[in-house]
């Protein structure tokens, strides 16, 4: 009687499962099959719910969710999040992604506004992307030429003026070799490559020179 009445629990929580996750009637769960192993149920149009000891998964018109000990993952028609049991976490969507782990994130789209807009969407700890473009350079971005080419610097990310869509963007862009900038950010140590001292930032070296610290792009 219990095992009936558990087999009868699950079959509702996967049919539950089914309606809130995508909005179907009830009516819709035309077969639902539960074992020892968990609950099944399949709906029109290829929709339906399974909850099992190790987890659930529910799947209807718009996209899929499943949730399971190691984490869960849940895929739309405008992207997908999926997030596990040591603290990361990645979301994609129509305009990039972000991803965030125990040592920091990084968030990459298409474009934003300005740099406010992108820390927006990025919070706290996340660090800006190669490739990520904005409408105009950070606020307090120092602009420099170095062979010729003109960049943005801020905080250990350099800018490069692009064309995107028709119009002006801002594009994070590795260390030009040969960039000087008067004092390192925070975090930078010393390393030393064969006879010569570096200061490492992250993964960009600089070489103390006479007006500050000069990038250098070791082979």
């Amino acid at each position: 009687m219990i095992r009936q009445t558990m087999k009868g629990k699950a079959a509702n929580v996967a049919i539950a499962l089914l309606c809130v996750a995508f909005c179907v009637d009830v009516s819709l769960a035309d077969t639902v099959r539960s074992s020892r192993r968990g609950v099944v149920a399949r709906g029109e149009e290829g929709k339906g719910a399974a909850v099992g000891r190790r987890g659930a998964v529910v799947k209807g018109e718009e996209g899929y969710a499943a949730v399971g000990r190691r984490g869960a993952v849940v895929k739309g028609e405008e992207g997908y999040a999926a997030v596990n049991r040591r603290g990361g976490a990645v979301v994609a969507g129509e305009e990039g992604y972000a991803a965030v782990g125990r040592h920091g994130g990084v968030v990459v789209g298409n474009r934003y506004e300005d740099y406010e807009a992108w820390r927006a969407v990025a919070g706290v700890g996340a660090a800006i992307a190669i490739g990520t473009m904005l409408a105009r350079p950070p606020s307090g971005a120092v602009a420099m030429t170095v062979g010729g080419s003109s960049y943005w610097y801020q905080n250990n990310t350099y800018y490069t003026r692009v064309y995107s869509g028709g119009s002006v963007a801002y594009q994070v862009c590795g260390p030009p070799a040969g960039a000087i900038i008067r004092t390192l950010p925070a975090g930078c140590g010393a390393a030393r490559v064969g006879a010569v001292t570096y200061q490492r930032c992250g993964s960009t070296y600089y070489q103390r020179v006479g007006t500050g610290y000069q990038v250098v792009v070791l082979r």
